[in-house]
């Protein structure tokens, strides 16, 4: 239970509901002085030492240790007196044993100082969030003194769009190596050249980084990030799609509804207005009512009619009819309007026809609009189908789908872009280079991207900016197309560190946080 090598002459037990307290006098003569390492016997004073431990049956531990101090008796060494020290288990200054305090850093490592605090109160050795914070810092990092010769580097974000640091991993051993507090080339290569055995570097394609090995490394192989290359593969393709936009647009349109606008509209019939109207019925009524003897009022309850309307149909030998687009006299100019309704009425909604004819010269108002259209088309007319929206696919989606291999694109994606390859040649000849420039990766054949380069940088191509950017990294570029060292270990290892720097809420230094990246990597 105790330390080893712990000499102790007594001991005593004290117990209560939630503590075990063990009171212990150690009985070693003679100590060493911490800064001459001199023994000595000669006893200054007495003090208690208090240990806490790990806990045992969910109850907390303390050690009362009764500790000396004693003389140096070395005339040269300027420390006249020193604490007494124990085994290794004990660290001088310590407030707890070795055992306790390696519990309580792991716990630090793996969730952080707020969760770690919460998870020790639950596991019975209480301390704080500072307390699990200062165990962790004080780890020792030993950085190795040789690696395989092997290693990716790669930026991180303290703060993304401002401060990065970076990231160096040994591809071969697959773990975190060490991180610089930025991305300069002269901290990359002050720190490549304490390690001279390195002969190849996968990186980034930052120019900084490129800067970097040629200094620290004058002989490494330096190997471009396939990932980033194809990341800004699809980026200038993108682009591409920007500038044929109105194209865009268009084959979106032919390729949703080009069938159903090619079918023939089918005449609307206009019903004209036939004297058997509500109107008319109410008049012939009321004279026939009239007739068998009913008086005004009775006839107007009846036919639910003002009593004035009735008297006025009394005294008339024919109902006059109203006014109406029919007979020329109506307020608006809907008629004029009939040959462009029946050619369209069926295709677009009401709101498109009323703004449209407005544009002709209409001069109603939409109630009225829609009004004579309901009352003059007949009910029994056949209609067509409302039409599908217009299925359109973003510039993001249709760059990834290039990328792709034809047979992971579902048939819709695939019809469409060979519908979008037959309306605009241009594009399917910058897709061809696109999706040629991602199979140089899998070929990994030598001469095949120089090869690439003459097409790419041909007058008529769309990705000459691309291709002078690629010619600019040439060496670099071409071992990701023909080595199998890939840097997609470094980005997996970067987003560790984001978990990381995420679970300290974004307020772990660069000390703590390099810490608690190379400990979860060792």
């Amino acid at each position: 239970m105790l330390p080893p090598n712990l000499k102790i002459k007594q001991i005593a037990i004290y117990q209560t509901d939630t503590n075990i307290v063990l009171t212990m006098i150690p009985k070693q003569r003679i100590s060493s002085c911490s800064l001459c390492t001199k023994n000595s016997n000669s006893i200054h004073s007495h003090y208690v030492r208090t240990l806490a431990d790990l806990p045992i049956s969910g109850k907390l531990v303390q050690l009362q240790l009764r500790s000396r101090k004693f003389f140096c008796r070395n005339k040269r060494c300027p420390r006249k007196v020193f604490t007494e020290r124990f085994t290794t288990g004990i660290r001088p200054y310590a407030r707890r044993l070795c055992r306790s305090a390696d519990v309580l850093r792991r716990i630090g490592l793996e969730v952080g100082g707020n969760k770690g605090a919460v998870i020790s109160r639950i596991v019975g050795s209480p301390v704080s969030s500072s307390t699990m914070l200062r165990l962790v810092k004080q780890l020792e990092i030993i950085e190795p003194l040789t690696t395989s010769g092997i290693v990716g580097v790669d930026d991180w974000a303290f703060k993304k769009g401002r401060n990065y640091g970076t990231i160096i991993v040994d591809l071969e051993q697959r773990k975190v190596i060490d991180l610089l507090p930025n991305r300069e080339a002269g901290t990359l290569s002050q720190w490549l050249s304490r390690h001279p055995e390195i002969h190849t570097v996968s990186r980034d394609r930052a120019s900084a980084y490129s800067r970097g090995i040629k200094d620290g490394t004058a002989n490494a192989i330096e190997v471009a990030d396939r990932f980033h290359l194809l990341v800004n593969l699809r980026e200038a393709f993108q682009k591409t799609l920007y500038k044929h936009n109105s194209v865009l647009k268009e084959a979106f349109v032919e390729y949703s509804r080009g069938e159903l606008v090619s079918e023939k509209v089918p005449e609307v019939l206009f019903k004209p207005d036939t004297p058997n109207s509500q109107r008319q019925i109410k008049f012939e009524k009321a004279k026939e009512l009239s007739l068998q003897g009913y008086g005004i009022k009775a006839i107007a309850k009846m036919l639910h009619a003002h009593h004035r309307t009735i008297k006025k149909y009394l005294q008339l030998e024919e109902l006059p009819r109203k006014k109406s687009p029919l007979n020329g006299k109506s307020l608006t100019n809907f008629f004029q309007f009939k040959a462009y309704l029946q050619e369209f009425c069926q295709v677009q909604d009401y709101l498109t026809l009323y703004a449209n004819i407005r544009a002709q010269g209409f001069n109603g108002k939409y109630t009225q609009f829609c009004h004579n259209m309901n009352r003059f088309i007949k009910p029994d007319n056949p209609r067509l189908p409302k039409l599908p929206p217009i299925e359109t696919w973003s510039t993001s989606r249709l760059s990834f789908m290039v990328l792709q291999q034809k047979d992971k694109l579902n048939s819709k994606d695939q019809s469409f872009l060979d519908f979008l390859y037959r309306k605009a040649p241009g594009i399917k000849a910058t897709a061809q280079l696109t999706s040629g420039f991602k199979n140089l990766f899998l070929d990994k054949i030598e001469g095949t991207l120089q090869d690439w380069l003459i097409k790419a940088s041909e007058p008529t191509s769309e990705l000459r900016n691309f291709a002078k950017g690629i010619q600019k990294d040439f060496d670099a570029v071409n071992q990701a197309v023909v080595s199998p060292i890939s840097n997609g270990q470094v980005e997996g290892h970067v987003n560790k560190l984001k978990n990381i720097k995420r679970m300290m809420y974004g307020r772990a230094d660069f000390h703590l946080l390099r810490k608690m990246v190379l400990a979860s990597s060792a």
